[in-house]
This record gives C-alpha cells, sequence and structure tokens, in this order.
C-alpha cells in the first residue's frame, strides 16, 4: 500500500522506506504469531509440535534479521528530511525486537521438558489470551503505520490503542505471575522459573510494539511541526 496521505513531505524514497518497514513488520507479527501455536502445542504436551513452532520461529526471526539489516543499510545511503532516518532506524530495531523476542521465549520451552503437571497447572487458559495480547498489540503497531496516509487523528488514536493494548497484556501476565507465585503443587522451581522468563520475554514482544508506536507519535510532530 503506498503511503501517499497527509505527509506528503516524505519524499518516494521514504515512502519506499515505510512500505519496507511494513514488510519487516509482517515477518516479526508472523514470528509472535506461531508462539500462540506453540502454547497450544505445550498445553496438549505435544513436544514435538512445541519443537517445530520453534523452528518456524527461529527461521522467521532470521529472515526478519536479513531484511533488517538490508533495509539499515538502505536507510544509511537515502536523503531524509531532517531527523527522519534516526525514527526510521528506530522504528526498525523496535520491529527486529519483536522477532528477537519471539524467538527468545519459543527457545526457552524448546530446550527443557516440563513436567505435564507443572505446564497443566501454570500455563491454563489465561496464558493463550496473554500471547494473543501481546500479538494483537503488534497488529495495532502496522495499523498505526499504514495510518499515516489517512490523518493525524487516525494514526494518534492506534498509538493509544497499542498503549493499552500493551497495558492489557500486562495485566493478565501479572495474574498468571500471581498464581506461579503460589505454586499450590509444588512444583520445580527451575521449571517455574523458566515458565516465568517464557512470559516475561513474551511481554517483550508488546513492549517493542509500545516502543515502536511512540516512532510514530513523534513521526506525526514532525509532519505538523
Amino acid at each position: 500500500m503506498p503511503f501517499r496521505g497527509i505527509f506528503g513531505f516524505f519524499s518516494s524514497g521514504e515512502k519506499r522506506i515505510l512500505e519496507k518497514v511494513v514488510h519487516n513488520l509482517d515477518v516479526s507479527i508472523d514470528a509472535a504469531k506461531h508462539l500462540m501455536n506453540l502454547v497450544a502445542s505445550l498445553q496438549k504436551y505435544e513436544y514435538e509440535n512445541v519443537d517445530a513452532e520453534y523452528g518456524i520461529i527461529a527461521a522467521l526471526e532470521e529472515k526478519e534479521d536479513d531484511l533488517h539489516r538490508t533495509l539499515v543499510r538502505e536507510i544509511a545511503m537515502e536523503s531524509f528530511f531532517g531527523g527522519i532516518r534516526e525514527d526510521f532506524l528506530n522504528l526498525l530495531e523496535r520491529i527486529d525486537g519483536i522477532a528477537d523476542e519471539a524467538k527468545d521465549a519459543a527457545k526457552i520451552v524448546h530446550l527443557r521438558r516440563i513436567p505435564k503437571e507443572t505446564v497443566d497447572y501454570l500455563f491454563r487458559g489465561d496464558v493463550a489470551s496473554f500471547i494473543s495480547t501481546c500479538v494483537k498489540t503488534t497488529e495495532l503497531l502496522r495499523e498505526s503505520i499504514l495510518a499515516l496516509e489517512k490523518s493525524k487523528a487516525d494514526v494518534i488514536s492506534l498509538v493509544e490503542a497499542v498503549e493499552k493494548s500493551e497495558e492489557e497484556a500486562d495485566a493478565i501476565r501479572y495474574g498468571i505471575l500471581g498464581n506461579f507465585l503460589k505454586n499450590e503443587i509444588n512444583g520445580n522451581v527451575l521449571d517455574i522459573i523458566l515458565l516465568k522468563d517464557f512470559l516475561n520475554t513474551a511481554d517483550d514482544v508488546a513492549d517493542n510494539a509500545e516502543y515502536g508506536s511512540d516512532v510514530m507519535q513523534i513521526l506525526v510532530a514532525k509532519g505538523y511541526s
């Protein structure tokens, strides 16, 4: 989708860069979505599928890394309106972080077989809801980028939606962590720590989307200065 709306001060080169940024984000979002499949497989205790999903996420993260490096080089060579180069690079780092954190989260449960009773107790339905909300946050970031062709109000509204979604993910995560701390089944401490790390790392997927939305606010401000 071409970027041609209210941000008319973007050059054709800058609009082309934005299109590639969205493509990078699509790959990162795909990696985050596979975390949902991974959690579903873990809840069924289907570790072959857990390992397969980790492989898919790792491959997507590698693909995004390649796209990221190529686009960073392109941005370094491009001429930009004052300060936008840094904004594009910052946004790209956040997008790269989404894929990185999705891979790191998946790796945690890929490397260790956690007993089924521990998974059943600690990884109940709220975990799936948590991951789904993290993914929704990344999708809202994508919408905020595409809204650059619409209006300032559209972008700001979507930025606020990103922030709200990230807060929802945090609220769900805190509830799950409270259950972890009770440890009513006296589960292995290392297993509990690993699952806690999984949640916190997956939460960074949503955090990076929120940080990316901060860049969108900056671009809006520059467009109307």
